[in-house]
């Protein structure tokens, strides 16, 4: 069910671009997720959500089902998965909402100097890397909107995945401490 949450907010054209649940996902699952749990967890989403888009959204649209992005992005999320491990779950709730959109800038900053670096769109120039990072391509949304989405969606899904899962350990009555599996 949690994976089908996950797709379904990933879903393009849902939400905004780029307003999405994946960094808090791997960030909290650092943080909150014992065991292998917070590394297996993220990933399996975001392989059943990859999975499911690319089938039934973007190959009627000419493109392939896996791209060669997907290991990068994997990657990154697990760079998210670290950083929640470092934070771990007793930290305060607002460093750990901060830290979701700081996840949210930091997957932004390294897909688009990506982008910039294989998308033979940008001049491979200061100027064309500045262009990736605040216009984009000409006949594309500004690339500073998904900026403000990754951000956002980084602070806002990390706000409701902390305080829902503290919700339910103070109904409890328990002390707050890493969950076990699935969270």
């Amino acid at each position: 069910m949690l994976a089908a949450a996950f797709t379904a907010l990933r879903w393009p054209e849902l939400l905004p671009s780029n307003f999405s649940p994946v960094y808090a996902t791997f960030l909290c699952a650092g943080a909150l997720a014992a065991g292998s749990g917070a590394w297996i967890l993220p990933c399996l989403f975001m392989l059943v959500s990859d999975l499911t888009i690319n089938v039934f959204y973007y190959q009627p649209l000419g493109f392939s089902t896996f791209g060669w992005y997907m290991p990068f992005n994997y990657g990154l999320g697990m760079l998210l998965v670290c950083w929640g491990r470092r934070l771990t779950a007793d930290a305060h709730t607002a460093t750990l909402i901060l830290s979701g959109m700081l996840g949210g800038v930091a997957f932004f900053a390294a897909t688009n100097g990506l982008t910039w670096m294989m998308d033979s769109g940008y001049p491979k120039s200061f100027a064309g890397l500045v262009q990736a990072f605040t216009t984009g391509k000409p006949g594309y949304p500004p690339t500073w909107i998904f900026f403000r989405n990754a951000a956002a969606g980084g602070a806002v899904f990390t706000a409701l995945i902390v305080l829902a899962v503290r919700w339910k350990k103070a109904g409890s009555g328990q002390r707050f401490v890493p969950i076990q599996g699935v969270w």
